[in-house]
């Protein structure tokens, strides 16, 4: 299980920008956040983002650093 659980979130941070590189230490960061917040969303990849992002209040600080990372990363790209 909680190999799936690795995996969908490697596919939830990297499905919105292709070029975003997973690091071993940000899948560590939030695999437990994702276990305990948005288990009900595994394994679809969007679902597990959109999950996160509605937790950040309640994200392990580790985790909230990644998210927050990533959200600035896509809004990068998008201009």
């Amino acid at each position: 299980m909680r190999r799936l659980t690795a995996l969908a979130f490697i596919l939830a941070i990297a499905a919105p920008l292709p070029a975003f590189a997973q690091s071993q230490a940000e899948q560590e960061a939030c695999t437990p956040d994702v276990m305990r917040l948005c288990q009900q969303a595994i394994p679809d990849a969007r679902r597990v983002v959109a999950c996160l992002v509605r937790s950040k209040l309640q994200l392990s600080p580790a985790c909230s650093r990644v998210v927050r990372a990533r959200q600035a990363s896509v809004r990068k790209a998008k201009l």
